[in-house]
């Protein structure tokens, strides 16, 4: 693959890893645009790792506080919160994976999720949301908006997106739904990124670690700022651009299917 094939892929990526914006839908326009039916197993690989450790390093304070107050049997630990509404997805992905790849990673049901998941993005933003730390999260809740994930394994969903939307149906605000989807990303890329690590095998004849580094590198750039900007953002500009622009993706993608 050439250097600016995976720049531009693994860039893309790391944005589209937090942006509730959907990443299947842009790596398929972005594959399509570069004359590619799919990305390497390289970039997709380790363009999770890098997103994975841009969050690591984004939240290490949080994350920090976190495990020096960790109990393993108190519903009240935000680790555990984390890692009950990442086991859903787990679960479900690995029960469903051939499926979804036989069935699912169509053009059509992406752009119609792109359009349906946006939309109900608009409706969830505009209810009253409390001002709350985002340790607050209840046990109960976490547990909810862990089975919420699971309908990102629809192509055209994005993770963050539908995290976020039950998040906010839930009463949290925009801040709050935003920090925990991102950090609830930790626990659900570190085991697909193994499990991507693990299933490749690892054999030196089948990574090219020259892009390796810059897959890794590039995605971690794009995902850590993607993290400071929206978040800082996000309590000011709220979610109407995004839903504005999943609409308008999804109408293209139509184009593209048909």
């Amino acid at each position: 693959m050439e250097v600016l094939q995976i720049l531009i892929l693994s860039i893309i990526q790391g944005l589209t890893e937090f942006l509730p914006i959907s990443s299947s839908a842009h790596l398929i326009i972005t594959s399509s645009i570069l004359g590619q039916e799919t990305q390497s197993i390289t970039v997709d690989i380790f363009a999770h790792g890098g997103s994975l450790f841009a969050v690591i390093i984004y939240f290490r304070a949080e994350l920090a506080d976190a495990l020096q107050d960790y109990k393993l049997s108190s519903s009240d630990s935000f680790l555990n919160k984390l890692l009950l509404g990442s086991l859903p997805i787990l679960i479900t992905g690995f029960l469903l994976r051939d499926f979804i790849s036989e069935n699912l990673r169509t053009l059509d049901i992406i752009a119609l999720s792109t359009i349906f998941f946006g939309i109900l993005l608009w409706i969830a933003d505009r209810g009253s949301k409390e001002q709350t730390p985002y340790e607050s999260v209840t046990f109960k809740h976490a547990f909810f908006i862990g089975l919420a994930q699971c309908l990102a394994l629809i192509p055209g969903t994005s993770r963050s997106a539908i995290t976020i939307i039950c998040a906010l149906f839930l009463s949290y605000s925009r801040t709050v739904a935003s920090k925990f989807a991102f950090m609830l990303a930790i626990p659900t890329l570190g085991i697909i990124f193994l499990s991507e690590i693990i299933a490749l095998g690892f054999t030196s004849s089948e990574i090219y670690w020259f892009d390796v580094l810059l897959v890794s590198t590039f995605s971690f750039l794009s995902s850590y700022l993607c993290i400071g900007i929206f978040l800082n953002l996000i309590e000011r500009i709220g979610f109407t651009p995004f839903v504005v622009y999943r609409v308008l993706l999804g109408i293209f993608l139509f184009f593209l299917a048909y």
